[in-house]
C-alpha cells in the first residue's frame, strides 16, 4: 500500500465517523458526539473504547498528519462536551479504557495539542476522583465495583479488580504516567500503592506469578496474557521499575513473564502462542492486542530493555513470529476472526509490528504490519458516508456484525493504524494503543471449560541490571512513557 493511499484511507474514516456527528447546545447530553454505530437508534458514547474519548485522540493524530487545523477544532469542540459530561457524572469506573483512566488520558492529550488548561484541569480531576473511590486495602490502593462484562457472563455482584484492562493495574499505569508528564503531584505514589496491593494478591505458582481478573472469579478463566492475565499486571511491574528502581517490581515483572512464557505451545520452530485460558480445550489462540502476541510482547521487550538480557526480546520474537506461522493477519483462526481493530484484530496488530520493526529493525514485522493495512483495506466499504468497517466485537457473536466509530473498536482505531503505518512508525502522539496503555475488552470474558493441556516451557533466565534510578521525566519528553517502540531495545543476536 502506498503511503499516501493509507493517509487518504484515513481521511476517509474520518469522514464516516463525522457523518454519524450528533450536534445540540452545549449542555452535558448534548454539544458535539458520535453515535457509537451507524444504527441510526444508537446513541453516542463517551469512553476512550467506542466513545468520544477515543475518537478525540484519533483527531488529533490525523490534524497532526495532514496539518489540517480543522481536525484538531473539531477535537476540541467535542472536548469541551466531554468535559460538560464528565462535570456531571457521579461515578465512573476503575476501567481505563472506560472508566476515569482513559478520560484522564484524552483529556491530557487534548489539553498538550490546543494548550486548552481547562482540558488539564479535567484530567486532574479524572484523577482525583479515581482515587477518591479507591479503598486501601491490605497493603495498598484497591478498587472494589461491580464486575465487570455481567452482560456477557451473567454473572452480578462487587469484586475487587486486578487486571490491566479493567482493574487496579490499568489505573495504575495511568497514575505512573501522570506522574511521568507531570500532570498530576501524586502519581506516582498512588501507582505504587495501587503496586503494593498487587504484590499482596499475586498468585505464585512454580512457573512464576500471575494474577487474576477479579478477586473470587465467580467462573473459570485463568487468562495469561496482556488485557485480564500476569502480562498486563507484569507491564506495570516492568514500567514501575523503570521510574522507581525498586527491586520488588522487578521481580514481579520477570516471574510473570516466567509464567506467560509457561503457558505458550509451540506452533513452529522457534515460533509459539500462549493459550486464551488455561481452562479451554483444544485451545484458543488470540492475536490481538487483548489476549494475543500483539499485546503480551510489550512486557518481554521491555525486559529486554531494562535487563539488557536478549533473551527477553527473543521471547517476545517467538510469539510474535507464532502469527506469522500460522498465517496471519491474512488467515483467520477462532481467536482471529472477522474484527479488525485495535483491541482485538488487524489494527492493534498492525501497530505492535510497526513497533516491533522499530525496536528490532527487522523488516520482517515491516511486512506484518503493511499485511495488515492491507487487510484493513481489503475488508472496508467507501461510500458517500466515508471509509467503514463492519465487523464483530466477540468471538463468539462472529454474525453479529456492526460498523462502529470508536478508538479500541474499529473506525477510529483503524484510522489511527492508519497514520502510523503512512509514517511507518508508532504514534506520534499519545494513542491507547501506544504500548503504554491498553484497551479495555470484554470481547471474550464468559465462556468457562475444563482443565489445561501441554505447555511449552520456555523460561529465559531471569536476570536483573540491578537497582535502577528513575531518570526524571519532563512533561512531553519522555519517549519511553509514549510508546514501546524504543530506539533504545538491544539489537538482538541469535
Amino acid at each position: 500500500m502506498d503511503a499516501n493511499v493509507a493517509l487518504a484511507m484515513a481521511v476517509e474514516t474520518e469522514a464516516f465517523i463525522n457523518s454519524l456527528r450528533v450536534e445540540g447546545s452545549a449542555d452535558a447530553d448534548a454539544g458535539v458526539s458520535w453515535r457509537q454505530t451507524s444504527d441510526p437508534e444508537a446513541r453516542s458514547e463517551t469512553s476512550l473504547y467506542n466513545g468520544s474519548a477515543g475518537i478525540i485522540v484519533f483527531l488529533l493524530e490525523l490534524a497532526q498528519a495532514t496539518g489540517d487545523d480543522s481536525y484538531r477544532q473539531r477535537a476540541e469542540d467535542a472536548g469541551r462536551t466531554l468535559a460538560a459530561r464528565l462535570r456531571a457524572k457521579t461515578w465512573a469506573s476503575v476501567a481505563f479504557a472506560t472508566g476515569w483512566p482513559g478520560y484522564a488520558f484524552a483529556m491530557d492529550a487534548l489539553a498538550e495539542a490546543t494548550g486548552n488548561e481547562e482540558f488539564r484541569t479535567v484530567a486532574v480531576d479524572c484523577l482525583d476522583r479515581l482515587v477518591a473511590q479507591s479503598q486501601h486495602i491490605g497493603a495498598g490502593m484497591a478498587w472494589v465495583e461491580p464486575m465487570p462484562s455481567s452482560e456477557i457472563t451473567g454473572k452480578t455482584g462487587d469484586r475487587e479488580i486486578y487486571d490491566l484492562s479493567v482493574g487496579a493495574a490499568g489505573a495504575a499505569l495511568m497514575l505512573l504516567q501522570a506522574h511521568r508528564s507531570e500532570l498530576h503531584p501524586r502519581g506516582l505514589e498512588w501507582a505504587v500503592s495501587v503496586g503494593d496491593r498487587l504484590l499482596e494478591v499475586a498468585e505464585h505458582t512454580p512457573d512464576g506469578t500471575r494474577w487474576g481478573l477479579m478477586a473470587d472469579m465467580p467462573f473459570a478463566f485463568t487468562a495469561p496474557n496482556f488485557a485480564h492475565g500476569g502480562a498486563g499486571v507484569g507491564y506495570l511491574f516492568a514500567q514501575l521499575f523503570e521510574t522507581t528502581g525498586d527491586q520488588r517490581h522487578l521481580n514481579a515483572a520477570i516471574s510473570a513473564a516466567r509464567y506467560v512464557m509457561s503457558r505458550s505451545h509451540p506452533v513452529g520452530e522457534e515460533a509459539a502462542l500462549v493459550c486464551h485460558t488455561e481452562e479451554q480445550q483444544p485451545p484458543i489462540f488470540y492475536l490481538g492486542e487483548c489476549h494475543g502476541p500483539a499485546g503480551t510482547w510489550r512486557l518481554l521487550a521491555t525486559l529486554g530493555r531494562l535487563t539488557g538480557d536478549e533473551r527477553w526480546m527473543k521471547s517476545a520474537r517467538i510469539l510474535l513470529d507464532g502469527m506469522k506461522a500460522i498465517g496471519a493477519p491474512a488467515n483467520r483462526s477462532a481467536g482471529w476472526w472477522n474484527n479488525h481493530s485495535q483491541c482485538c484484530g488487524d489494527a492493534g496488530l498492525g501497530d505492535s509490528a510497526l513497533a516491533m520493526w522499530q525496536a528490532t529493525g527487522d523488516n520482517g514485522y515491516l511486512d506484518l504490519a503493511t499485511a495488515c493495512a492491507d487487510v484493513v483495506a481489503n475488508q472496508s466499504s467507501i461510500g458517500d458516508a466515508g471509509r467503514w468497517w463492519m465487523q464483530a466485537e466477540h468471538r463468539t457473536r462472529p454474525t453479529f456484525t456492526q460498523a462502529q466509530t470508536g478508538y479500541m473498536q474499529v473506525a477510529a482505531g483503524i484510522g489511527s493504524f492508519l497514520v502510523h503505518w503512512q509514517h511507518h512508525q508508532p504514534p506520534r502522539v499519545p494513542t491507547p494503543g501506544s504500548g503504554f496503555l491498553t484497551s479495555g475488552c470484554s470481547c471474550s470474558l464468559g465462556h468457562p471449560q475444563p482443565a489445561m493441556g501441554d505447555s511449552l516451557d520456555r523460561h529465559p533466565r531471569a536476570e536483573s541490571s540491578g537497582s535502577r534510578d528513575g531518570l526524571p521525566h519532563h512533561r512531553r519528553h519522555s519517549s519511553s512513557s509514549r510508546r514501546i517502540g524504543h530506539p533504545h531495545y538491544p539489537q538482538p543476536s541469535y
